[in-house]
């Protein structure tokens, strides 16, 4: 990439990070920034491709996550917690302690945000 498509990713990456930490929908977070749809759906799709082929090549890594009989009996607290690193410098620590419902909404986020 040249600096100029290099500089306008970044800005954009920018934009998209502050709409994900915002809370906002996607059209009241563009209606506030005097941003069209089109264009944020544009760059947000753009980067997230980006992102799944940079990804690609790597590896999948598997992990033992406890049962639910090891987290109610206290077996589980033996083990470390799970931690999962994404893009941008994203980092969850899950803890043997984790309520199962959390656990699944928290996957969830996670498929939706990769």
């Amino acid at each position: 990439m040249d600096n100029n498509v290099t500089a306008k990713s970044d800005f954009w990456a920018e934009r998209i990070r502050a709409f994900q930490e915002s809370g906002l929908s996607r059209r009241n977070w563009c209606l506030e920034n005097g941003i069209s749809q089109s264009t944020f759906s544009y760059w947000f799709r753009k980067l997230q491709t980006e992102d799944s082929k940079a990804g690609q090549g790597s590896d999948p890594v598997f992990v033992r996550l406890p049962s639910e009989q090891e987290i109610s009996s206290g077996c589980a607290a033996v083990h470390p917690p799970v931690t999962i690193c994404l893009p941008r410098n994203v980092r969850i620590e899950i803890g043997a302690d984790c309520p199962a419902g959390l656990l699944s909404a928290l996957l969830e986020a996670v498929k939706n945000y990769a």
